[in-house]
C-alpha cells in the first residue's frame, strides 16, 4: 500500500509542477505575441480555462495529501481524549471521501453526457469531456487519500495511540 501511495504522490506532484510551467510559459509566449507582436492565439483562453480546473483539482488532492485544506481545529484542541479525537477524525475523512466520490460520480455523468452528445471546444474544437474528465478523475483520488487517513486514525484508534496533532501530514 505505501509503494502505491509512493507513486501516486510523485506522479501527483510531477505532473502539477509540469503542468504549472507549461501553463507559465505558455502564457509568457501569450503575452510576448500580445504586447511586442501585436497579435494573440485563440486556443490560449481554453488551454488556461481547462489548465485551471486541472491544476485546481490535481492540487485539492496534493492538499488532502499534505493536511494543508482549510480546517477548524478548536474541537480537536478542547477535547483531552485521544480516542475522542481519533473517532472524530475517521467520521470527518470518511465523511470527507463519501463526499468525493459523490462528487465523483456526478461529474463522470456530466462527462459521459458530454461524450455522447460529442461537445467540442470553440477554439481548440477537441472533444469537451476529455477537458473534464480531471473532476472526476481527481475527485477519486481525493476519496482514495481521505479513505487512507480515516483508516490510520481507525488504527490509532483501535491500538489506543495517543492524538498527534499534524500525524496526517508526509
Amino acid at each position: 500500500m505505501k509503494r502505491i501511495i509512493g507513486i501516486l504522490n510523485r506522479i501527483e506532484e510531477w505532473t502539477l509542477v509540469l503542468t504549472l510551467l507549461a501553463l507559465a510559459g505558455l502564457t509568457a509566449v501569450q503575452v510576448f505575441c500580445r504586447y511586442v507582436l501585436n497579435f494573440s492565439f485563440d486556443w490560449f483562453q481554453e488551454v488556461g480555462r481547462y489548465g485551471g480546473v486541472f491544476i485546481a483539482f490535481l492540487g485539492a488532492s496534493l492538499g488532502v495529501k499534505y493536511g494543508s485544506h482549510f480546517a477548524m481545529d478548536l474541537v480537536y484542541e478542547r477535547v483531552s481524549s485521544d480516542r475522542f479525537r481519533h473517532a472524530l477524525k475517521v467520521f470527518i475523512n470518511a465523511l470527507g471521501a463519501v463526499t468525493f466520490l459523490v462528487v465523483a460520480w456526478y461529474g463522470l455523468e456530466q462527462t459521459m453526457k458530454l461524450r455522447q452528445f460529442g461537445a467540442i471546444t470553440s477554439a481548440l474544437e477537441f472533444p469537451k469531456f476529455w477537458t473534464c474528465l480531471p473532476i472526476p478523475v481527481f475527485s477519486v483520488v481525493m476519496a482514495f487519500r481521505f479513505f487512507h487517513l480515516a483508516a490510520k486514525h481507525l488504527q490509532g484508534l483501535l491500538r489506543n495511540e495517543p492524538f498527534a496533532p499534524g500525524a496526517d501530514r508526509p
